[in-house]
């Protein structure tokens, strides 16, 4: 085996060890669900579960697949939807990492750091994701992670079969979290808009295009489960607008120990020690869109909410930490930006 296999077969066994150990702890979750009632879950496919919940039905469509075709039971089928994504999202990230030009251009000797950088903020957030665990997160987290590298053109050459899986990944999102699928396009979408100098692997027109339609289809898949489906949804006593919630400070300190590299980041940038390439920027400006809907309608504690967004930018802020260091900082600015 050569070297460069060997070091593939050693990356992609990390990648599985840490897809596993997260699954192990999904499972006892999961399991525990279900102990007192063990078809509970068929009720996010008939009804009768809180909104917004019951918007989002796409996971428990698998598990009952599974139950129909193979009689699997529910928690199994959550862990490995669980595990799955999570190895494909960490896989995801790290190609939208080979694929920077800033990773590209630093010394050949620290790129296994940058590398060790991205799987240890995966890490860092993954350890929040059981913070008010649900079974949308990890899907969501591969949806922004996969759409990402797609929007860097490493995964898929064929622009027009990579805009084609963009819009399928959104509709399939629709079904999971509508919001996130919609938010992050119409954060791509603005900020290819607002800048015509933007330099987008996929094209500039041809993203702008893809992200309206991709943010139109999962808009109206929430849409039909909203007045079609499940027309009798409703929502707590607490209503969907979380603000008042949100203003108490005992609310602040998971968000801001759960995001500490994202702050860590923006500030990186706003300092201009770190300049970003086009599909970062469009991925920034779709996470500081989601920030604020988070805050509305959210709650700022259940910091599992935010994950999809923060991880994929992990390799942004891995290199952005990785530019401070002296041997870095003495590659031209010329050859490591857009």
């Amino acid at each position: 085996m050569s070297s460069r296999a060997a070091k593939s077969a050693l990356l992609h066994a990390f990648l599985w060890a840490i897809g596993l150990s997260y699954g192990f702890s999904d499972w006892s979750v999961y399991r525990q669900k279900f102990v007192r009632a063990p078809d509970g879950w068929r009720q996010y496919l008939r009804g009768g579960i809180e909104a917004p919940f019951q918007y989002r039905i796409g996971n428990w469509i698998v598990v009952d697949w599974m139950d129909r075709l193979f009689h699997v039971k529910p928690y199994n089928t959550l862990t490995m939807i669980d595990v799955l994504c999570l190895v494909f999202a960490l896989w995801a990230v790290l190609r939208v990492l080979h694929s920077c030009d800033r990773f590209k251009n630093i010394p050949s000797g620290t790129g296994w750091l940058a590398t060790a950088g991205v799987l240890f903020l995966a890490e860092y957030y993954l350890a929040w994701g059981h913070w008010f665990q649900t079974e949308v997160t990890l899907p969501s987290i591969l949806f922004v992670a996969l759409s990402v590298a797609l929007v860097y053109g490493g995964i898929v050459r064929n622009r027009l079969l990579a805009c084609f899986l963009l819009v399928v990944l959104g509709w399939i999102q629709g079904f999971i979290r509508a919001d996130v699928a919609v938010i992050l396009h119409g954060g791509f979408f603005l900020a290819i808009i607002f800048n015509r100098r933007a330099s987008v692997p996929l094209g500039r027109f041809r993203m702008a295009a893809t992200s309206l339609l991709t943010a139109l289809i999962a808009g109206c898949a929430q849409l039909y489960l909203m007045f079609v489906r499940f027309p009798n949804a409703r929502y707590g006593a607490s209503g969907p607008v979380r603000l008042a919630s949100n203003i108490h400070p005992d609310m602040w300190l998971p968000m801001l120990l759960a995001l500490f590299p994202y702050w860590l980041l923006l500030g990186l940038i706003v300092v201009k020690r770190y300049r970003t390439d086009t599909p970062t920027t469009m991925l920034l400006t779709a996470s500081v869109l989601y920030l604020a809907v988070w805050a509305t309608v959210g709650l700022l504690d259940e910091v599992r909410i935010f994950l999809p967004f923060a991880f994929a930018l992990a390799p942004a802020t891995t290199l952005a930490l990785i530019g401070l260091l002296p041997e870095t900082r003495s590659v031209p600015q010329t050859a490591i930006l857009d």
